[in-house]
């Protein structure tokens, strides 16, 4: 009993600690990249109220469900105001569950397991990006945590299946993601139960799982009909599942298991290190409980990898379900006692973790002299203060936190910083918006489709505005018209007068009349 209060009070704690973490300092952080679609949805919705699926230029999205949505305008209307804060702390929360769930299920076995696994998720670069940024993919990456968390500790404990937990939070996946989001979760629990031989189970979970899913996939194209008719359920039917199936394969196969060593550095590359390590125990018929442990972490991770490698679209945000798994896999380094080559491995790892300030430092002093725009005093004072704090303590679990705290002191004052300086639109959009007002004039974009950049520009400006798509300038007056330089250089010259030019994110436009 005091063992189930700890560990839910280490619980409790993981999950708000990981939420001040995941949004500090976003309160007046500009929208960009690809969170500007799911800001505009929101936006949208704040403005115009709320409706069955997001929209855009008032018009149904056919490709996400509205709940994720829905939670930022009731975040926005808790909190008063719509901004990246308020944005970002539904699947922000989601990441912090994420957080508790893998603690809780490293927990089963040693809480020292659940520490450092929850530690390790943290120093997940992808993780950490998605947990600071509008991520559909994290609410699925909880669930998928919760469910595993549930099944596992029941099998672990000869305890019948949680039906109504493990179904209720599949709903609720599906209610976010569509789909993919009942699948992935869905897929984890199935190899699990496929691994430990529970037949019965197994035929229960794939008979109930395929009914939910087409129950519920029903009752999402009876909304889409509802909502917008047969042309419209078409299109949701196409972008949720057929679209998602397409033969054309780009990236290739492989796409995952490559990228992932940056992206989802430190625990991937550390993770299949691990598992070389510990491989002939694993796939030994008699192993002991760490091991079956590990094995069903493993079967976690590749499931949903090679499940993913099969759809044509891949991004490393798809596969973010794997990270709890990772993180978990990489914290029984922490944990093997007898294993040379783990124990090896393990120093070497801390010593890492030892200078990782120090490594901190000599990029910053590389970016220095690249003249990028930080704030080096505080992040030097904060570094080298690190630094000092882990030579003198000499404490092994001390110094690994502090590495996952510098870690995301990096990620949010260096790769985020500069992310954001490179992505910036906001005084921009301000700016035209301003001469445009002067003038009275109407707002169009030449030769451009309705995504992309043109959706950065509508998130900032202050005002909503119904703009014009025009592929022919001719008898256009009275127009600010804007489009990227290449389209500019297709116009004769004398039939048009530049107002501004500028950049919006990455990509340079041209602001003329």
């Amino acid at each position: 009993m005091a063992s189930t209060f700890r560990s839910a009070l280490d619980a409790i704690i993981i999950f708000f600690c990981g939420l001040i973490l995941f949004t500090f300092g976003l309160y007046h952080q500009e929208i960009i990249s690809f969170e500007s679609r799911f800001y505009l949805f929101a936006l949208e919705m704040w403005r115009h109220g709320v409706t069955l699926f997001p929209t855009t230029y008032h018009a149904p999205y056919p490709d996400y469900p509205v709940t994720s949505t829905l939670l930022i305008y009731l975040s926005a209307k808790l909190f008063g105001g719509l901004n990246k804060f308020t944005a970002v702390l539904p699947s922000a929360i989601a990441a912090g569950f994420s957080l508790s769930a893998t603690y809780l299920t490293g927990a089963l076995q040693t809480r020292r397991w659940g520490w450092y696994g929850a530690g390790f998720l943290i120093f997940t670069l992808t993780f950490l990006t998605e947990a600071r940024t509008i991520s559909l993919d994290m609410y699925v990456t909880a669930f998928t945590s919760w469910i595993f968390y549930f099944a596992y500790k029941a099998n672990l404990q000869e305890k019948t299946f949680p039906w109504i937990k493990v179904l209720l939070l599949l709903v609720m996946s599906f209610a976010v993601r569509g789909p993919v989001g009942m699948v992935i979760p869905a897929s984890v629990i199935w190899i699990f139960y496929f691994l430990e031989k529970d037949w019965k189970s197994l035929i229960l979970l794939s008979i109930t799982g395929l009914l939910l899913l087409l129950f519920c996939t029903g009752m999402l194209l009876l909304a889409a009909y509802w909502d917008a008719g047969a042309q419209f359920l078409q299109k949701v039917l196409t972008m949720e599942v057929s679209g998602r199936l397409q033969e054309n394969q780009t990236p290739a196969y492989y796409f995952y298991f490559v990228e992932n060593i940056g992206a989802y550095a430190v625990t991937y590359l550390l993770a299949i290190l691990v598992v070389l390590g510990c491989f002939p125990k694993i796939i030994q018929r008699d192993v002991s409980s760490h091991m079956r442990f590990l094995r069903a972490l493993i079967a976690w991770v590749l499931i949903i990898m090679i499940g993913l490698s099969i759809p044509a679209d891949k991004k490393v945000r798809y596969i973010l379900p794997i990270a709890p798994a990772l993180a978990l896999i990489s914290a029984y380094l922490f944990i093997s006692l007898k294993n040379k080559y783990l124990q090896r491995l393990k120093k070497g790892f801390y010593l890492i973790c030892w200078i990782f300030p120090l490594l901190a430092l000599g990029v910053l002093s590389f970016l220095y002299q690249k003249q990028v725009n930080l704030n080096y005093g505080m992040l030097s004072v904060s570094l080298i203060f690190l630094q000092l704090v882990m030579l003198i303590l000499q404490n092994k679990d001390a110094v690994f936190f502090l590495a996952v705290f510098t870690f995301f002191l990096v990620n949010v004052f260096v790769v985020e910083k500069i992310n954001l300086d490179s992505n910036r639109a906001r005084d921009f959009v301000q700016y035209v918006e301003k001469l445009r007002a002067a003038q009275h004039a109407k707002l169009g974009f030449y030769r451009e489709g309705k995504d992309g950049w043109v959706i950065k520009y509508l998130i900032n400006m202050q005002q909503e505005d119904n703009p014009v798509f025009i592929s022919d300038i001719k008898d256009v007056h009275d127009v600010f018209m804007i489009t990227s330089e290449e389209n500019i250089q297709t116009l004769p010259s004398g039939s048009f007068k530049i107002i501004a030019t500028g950049k919006i994110g990455h990509d340079k436009v041209v602001v003329f009349q």
